[in-house]
């Protein structure tokens, strides 16, 4: 039996029908049994002050991120069906409500929506800034950029001034959907919310989301995916921080001291100027 896979259309009748049972059948579909859609209950729990600025900070960034920026002892957190999700912070040194999200679970996409939702609607913030990864290997750009050069990227409502900074820019997607959701959720409010993405170059693509939620996993505490050079770390700070809040100065994000490569990240993370964005 031939037939063309790249085809549009597919085989025709004749090509699949056959007496042999063991011949593969294009057309044939595996079985799946229907399974009940899985219910998220999500809540927050601690100190969530009302009409503040929010800071969230997701994924391989936000654990980073979080090690360095002095965030003191956590007020609350984001639970859904009772695994906590999201861990909320209100440090005194600023006026911002701060939430450290997926760092030890991930979220699967049929929860993103609700536990978006039920963030803003909790917190009421008339600002937010968001903190997260693009994959600088395919970000689509005119010049191919080595990912060791790529720079810090961001999307905002209101204008940005830090020439330091390069705009995200289609035909480029966020790989991030709890960070897409947030937005998408915060553009539906009678009442818009300024708010801002800043994306740290990532060496890889993340991985997709889960198909469930799992309990958090504390063993890697100590390991990042990912180690930013203290500069950069220190401009997306003051970036993250400064947008939110509109403090004009903001202090020093200190590099961790209890941060090593995860296995395996090292290696993968090389780069050489071959390696860099795709460009068009």
């Amino acid at each position: 039996m031939d037939f063309d896979p790249l085809s549009d259309a597919g085989p025709s009748r004749y090509a699949v029908e056959s007496d042999e049972e063991d011949e593969y059948n294009p057309l044939q579909t595996g079985s799946s049994k229907s399974e009940e859609p899985v219910e998220f209950q999500i809540k927050v729990v601690g100190q969530s002050p009302k009409s503040r600025p929010l800071v969230v900070a997701f994924g391989d960034a936000g654990k980073y991120w979080a090690k360095g920026a002095e965030l003191g002892e956590q007020t609350g957190a984001i639970m859904v069906n009772n695994v906590q999700v999201g861990l909320i912070f209100n440090p005194s040194w600023t006026e911002a409500t701060i939430v450290v999200s997926e760092t030890f679970t991930r979220l699967p996409v049929l929860a993103m929506a609700d536990y978006a939702s039920t963030l803003v609607d909790e917190v009421t913030p008339q600002r937010v800034t968001i903190l997260d990864i693009y994959p600088a290997s395919t970000y689509i750009s005119p010049v191919a950029i080595p990912t060791h050069d790529a720079p810090i990227r961001y999307l905002s409502s209101q204008p940005v001034k830090d020439n330091t900074l390069a705009l995200f820019e289609p035909p480029n997607l966020i790989h991030s959907t709890t960070s897409a959701a947030l937005l998408s959720y915060l553009t539906t409010q009678q009442i818009k919310t300024q708010a801002a993405l800043i994306l740290l170059p990532f060496p890889r693509v993340p991985a997709p989301p889960p198909k469930d939620l799992k309990s958090s996993d504390f063993s890697h505490l100590t390991e990042d995916e990912y180690q930013w050079t203290l500069e950069m770390m220190n401009r997306a700070h003051k970036t993250l921080i400064g947008f939110a809040t509109g403090q004009g100065t903001v202090s020093d994000w200190q590099k961790p001291k209890h941060s090593k490569p995860a296995a395996g990240a090292q290696a993968s993370s090389r780069s050489t100027v071959g390696e860099g964005g795709m460009y068009i």
